[in-house]
């Protein structure tokens, strides 16, 4: 928060760290002189308004001319706009709370004299915060409000987030050929704190059905890849290897997507591909870690 005029404090009606509610007084400057201006304005609109009220009863039974009615009628206004002029003027010593929030630590006290724009302190609504970051330019066609990105924080290990894309700015970075992005996050919970470093994931898209394998499965063959699939030998209970092309799609950390060439319920080797030359070659299941 900051003053639009200079003054000196008289009040401060709130405590570092609590909630202030909108409309709130926060801090009262002095207003002696102002507050006198108000109460003169009064008074001479009240003076204004009495004159014009005679001066329509006077020229309705014909005493005066229609001119001293409309320099009465034209007194009377400008008597209420310099009220308002001064009533502005007071209210501008008055700093309210713009919306609900939790107040920071003040930087001021009572008695201290503010230039306008002094800094006297931040007031942060907690229960929605925003979350800035940028995409490369390639993605700008893919990025749409409404979209999902999934949030990260160093200081808060192990704990996601979700943001709702609320912005996306028009205008890509000359420097960096990227687009500037803000979502908004639910923080009811009051766990995050403006400020905070976050690792952002995008989601363009779900499906939820996606087929999925482990990276060290994929074995490149040219510009094509194949898998090792885990299938049944001729003889009862036996496994053996059967070479299978797949088509790939969206990658993630560890895991590939199979668009086509395998079915859900699949094995597949992750290990020791280069022990298996041909077809048909025997293996045997073994979990990891048992």
């Amino acid at each position: 928060l900051r003053p639009e005029v200079s003054g000196r404090i008289t009040q401060l009606n709130f405590r570092d760290g609590e909630r202030v509610r909108r409309g709130q007084l926060l801090v009262q400057f002095d207003d002696q002189l102002p507050r006198a201006q108000v109460q003169q304005s009064q008074a001479e609109l009240s003076i204004a308004q009495a004159n014009h009220k005679r001066n329509q009863e006077l020229v309705a039974q014909g005493f005066i001319s229609q001119r001293s009615v409309d320099e009465s009628a034209a007194n009377l206004e400008v008597a209420q706009a310099k009220l308002a002029l001064s009533q502005a003027t007071a209210s501008r010593l008055r700093i309210v709370a713009p919306f609900d929030g939790v107040a920071g630590i003040r930087g001021v006290n009572v008695g201290d004299y503010l230039r306008d724009g002094a800094d006297i302190v931040n007031v942060e609504d907690l229960d929605a915060v925003f979350v800035d970051f940028r995409l490369p330019e390639r993605l700008q066609a893919k990025v749409r409000t409404g979209q999902t990105s999934r949030v990260v924080f160093d200081a808060l290990p192990g704990v996601r987030y979700s943001a709702v894309v609320t912005a996306i700015n028009p205008q890509i970075d000359a420097d960096g050929r990227s687009i500037a992005v803000r979502g908004c996050i639910d923080n009811r919970r009051l766990q995050l704190r403006p400020g905070m470093f976050a690792r952002v994931t995008t989601v363009f898209s779900e499906r939820p059905d996606a087929r999925v394998v482990p990276e060290e499965a994929i074995v490149p063959d040219g510009n094509s890849a194949y898998v090792l699939r885990v299938v049944d030998g001729k003889d009862e209970g036996s496994k053996v290897s059967k070479r299978t092309p797949v088509r790939l799609g969206a990658r993630t950390p560890g895991f590939v997507e199979v668009v086509d060439g395998l079915s859900p319920g699949d094995l597949v080797v992750t290990a020791g591909q280069q022990r298996i030359q041909r077809d048909g070659t025997p293996v045997r299941v073994v979990v990891l870690g048992q």
